[in-house]
């Protein structure tokens, strides 16, 4: 019977256990499969997020690796601009100190041109002489003609000056004949000055006084406001003024007969206005190089200045000329030295100076002027036996003393007029 209601009683419990099992079993299944679930998902994003963060990492440190070369290539870049620019640089003041260097020799090469002068015209105004003015008038000519003739030759031959006008210019404009007449001008009075003086006074006295362009040529820069007079060229106007006035007192000697006595005063003061004018001519040489071509601004300035002469030597000496051709001139004498002046020191020292002048500046350029007076005493006294007086010597030492202080004194500074009216305003 136990056996029977025992079976009885599992019987009717079967289906309440299978409807209870599954309660029964879900705890035990289904939490370790959640657990796992979720440890599975928290170890995916863990991983997720390593994998994010070292991507991360990595982008980052590949940024910086970029940074770092475009930091290095910069680098690089500025080293080597820095160095260019210090190359260029380099090569810029070679080449302005090479050029410095050529235009020195050739204002020096003309200070002996003109230094030569001195002699020549007091040679041929020995005895039967030409008439100043005439002698002028064919010495312009000349000098024209050899650069109508000549004037392309020497443009090829001769070495440009960064500072020049260029070819690119426009050729025979307006300015050119303006330029080319402005120096016609002041280079034909200063040399119907400087002929006309010379046939008057003594050939030592006619050199040093000339010089005077040595310490003219500053000042008018600084009247001009383009310049500032340095302390020692004002000490050297003084000490000039007064070599002058012992220079000119010095009686004529033996050796020096040429000149009348009492016509030398007179020559003395034109040679001033000579050196006055030539002064002028220098400073606008200096310009008007810039401003137009080279052979078009010396071949207008040469035929300007033979225009003048001529009309000159018409107005002022056609009987004079008359008579000297009637007389029978030294054409063995007078050929020569209308030949060296007219064709080099007219014709090629004024094309010579419109470059030299460039590289050296007016007021330098007339430092090494200042030599002159040593050159012409030497040929002078070689050609001439000319000698100086005791006053002649003091005038001369004053006057030799300030072109010194000229040729020493520190560079004049250049004004800008713009800078001083901005600060003003």
């Amino acid at each position: 019977m136990k056996n029977v209601v025992c079976l009885a009683l599992l019987s009717l419990n079967t289906p309440v256990l299978k409807a209870f099992a599954p309660i029964r079993q879900t705890p035990s299944i289904v939490r370790p499969y959640a657990i796992n679930n979720a440890f599975t998902t928290t170890t995916k994003t863990t991983k997720t997020t390593l994998i994010t963060t070292s991507a991360i990492q990595t982008e980052s440190q590949l940024e910086e690796a970029s940074l770092e070369k475009q930091d290095a290539a910069i680098t690089t870049t500025l080293e080597a601009s820095s160095s260019t620019t210090t190359d260029t640089t380099s090569t810029e003041e070679d080449d302005e100190n090479a050029e410095f260097q050529k235009g020195f020799a050739i204002i020096a090469f003309i200070t002996l041109l003109n230094a030569s002068l001195a002699p020549v015209w007091h040679v041929v105004f020995e005895g039967n002489g030409p008439p100043p003015l005439f002698l002028n008038a064919i010495v312009s000519v000349t000098a024209l003609v050899g650069l109508l003739l000549g004037g392309s030759v020497l443009d090829d031959s001769v070495e440009s000056m960064s500072a020049l006008a260029g070819a690119e210019e426009e050729k025979w404009a307006w300015k050119s004949w303006r330029g080319g007449i402005e120096l016609g001008f002041w280079k034909g009075l200063g040399t119907t000055c400087h002929i006309f003086g010379m046939s008057l006074t003594t050939a030592n006295h006619g050199a040093f006084l000339l010089q005077l362009t040595t310490l003219i040529v500053p000042v008018l820069q600084g009247l001009r406001g383009a310049e500032e007079i340095p302390a020692r060229i004002q000490l050297a106007v003084g000490l000039a003024l007064a070599g002058i006035y012992a220079f000119t007192q010095d009686p004529t000697k033996a050796t020096d007969i040429i000149a009348d006595p009492a016509n030398i005063q007179t020559g003395d003061a034109l040679v001033l206005a000579a050196a006055f004018f030539y002064s002028i001519y220098d400073i606008q040489t200096f310009y008007w190089g810039r401003e137009v071509p080279r052979t078009e601004l010396v071949t207008v300035k040469v035929g300007f200045q033979a225009m003048l002469s001529v009309l000159l030597c018409a107005i002022g000496c056609r009987s004079e000329v008359l008579d000297y051709i009637q007389s029978g001139p030294d054409l063995a004498v007078l050929v020569p030295t209308v030949l060296w002046s007219g064709l080099i020191v007219n014709a090629l020292a004024t094309f010579l100076q419109v470059g030299g002048m460039q590289a050296v500046g007016p007021t330098r350029a007339q430092t090494i002027f200042a030599s002159q007076p040593l050159w012409a005493s030497i040929m002078n006294y070689v050609f001439l036996g000319s000698l100086m007086g005791v006053q002649g010597f003091v005038g001369g030492g004053a006057f030799l003393g300030a072109l010194f202080l000229a040729a020493t004194a520190e560079a004049p500074k250049v004004i800008d007029k713009t800078e001083d009216a901005a600060q003003e305003s």
